[in-house]
């Protein structure tokens, strides 16, 4: 399914190791910023490949705005596309985040992956969600990690985080452009409605995603966030992805977004028993332990 372009990808890891202090922040508000842990040598191999992602537009990428403007494009899987965000995925350094934050974890598979680009101008952001929602499984060893691939402010479109949400209670995933019949998936969620939090926004503590290139922003999959418009004149690209320790297990709850996976993505989930971990070709093994084969 992924399209070779046979660039050569970088080999650099981490900067820098994460410290305790990063670990109880993020258990504590659920997200947290990581400052200068990215090499440069990944941020520019990610930006060629969403500029080409952007130019190529692949049939199932969403547009989240208006047809002739500024565009929100998002990409889900776009491993499966771009063998770029494959190396990524497998090669990258953003497994070893992961693998630090949860220290428990004796393996290490991909899960998902997305682009999300906001154009200069966009006038449309993430409302308020849980990535917990969408997603069909379960446990304690995963999060998104969000990379940024352009300087990240308020007015460019930073993400709004809702400190301590991780904590509870769940809410039932919104579709981001209004979808109907994505709409009328989201509503066999077996979680309440979510709140009006824009409307009651200074009643909260919120931590603001301002981030620069080879950063790394995380937050836990229950922790509420949203973004606003891209009133800038820069983009705001970001790549991001989800790693699932052997302790996550598959859980077909109604009403998440793979109930609509067929227009996101064109392939197959493989047949998973539910509560067991997540396995099978499209969730490959990405580190563990000891050498393991798929």
């Amino acid at each position: 399914m992924t399209t070779d372009h046979h660039f050569e990808h970088p080999t650099e890891q981490l900067t820098r190791e994460i410290t305790d202090e990063e670990r109880a922040e993020f258990a504590a508000n659920g997200v947290i910023r990581l400052e200068a842990v990215i090499p440069p040598a990944w941020i520019d191999y990610l930006r060629n490949a969403v500029d080409r992602m952007m130019t190529d537009v692949h049939s199932t990428s969403q547009n989240y705005t208006s047809a002739g403007q500024p565009r929100f494009f998002s990409q889900a899987f776009p491993r499966f596309i771009d063998s770029a965000f494959d190396n990524w995925a497998r090669r990258g350094p953003t497994k070893h985040i992961a693998r630090q934050m949860h220290p428990s974890a004796q393996s290490l598979r991909f899960f998902y992956d997305q682009v999300f680009a906001q154009e200069p101008g966009s006038g449309h952001g993430a409302p308020f969600h849980q990535d917990y929602a969408y997603l069909p499984i379960d446990g304690d060893q995963y999060f998104r990690i969000w990379v940024p691939l352009d300087t990240v402010t308020l007015d460019s479109g930073a993400i709004h985080y809702l400190k301590g949400s991780h904590l509870g209670p769940v809410f039932r995933p919104r579709s981001f452009s209004g979808n109907p019949d994505v709409a009328a998936v989201y509503r066999r969620s077996p979680f309440p409605e979510l709140p009006d939090f824009d409307a009651d926004y200074d009643r909260y503590h919120w931590f603001i995603g301002e981030a620069e290139p080879g950063d790394a922003l995380l937050h836990h999959p229950k922790t509420v966030h949203g973004s606003r418009a891209n009133h800038s004149s820069r983009p705001r690209r970001a790549v991001t992805t989800i790693f699932a320790g052997d302790q996550v297990v598959w859980d077909p709850r109604p009403g998440t977004s793979f109930d609509h996976i067929p227009g996101i993505g064109r392939f197959s989930v493989p047949p998973m028993t539910p509560g067991t971990p997540i396995g099978g070709d499209m969730f490959p093994v990405v580190w563990h332990e000891t050498p393991v084969h798929n």
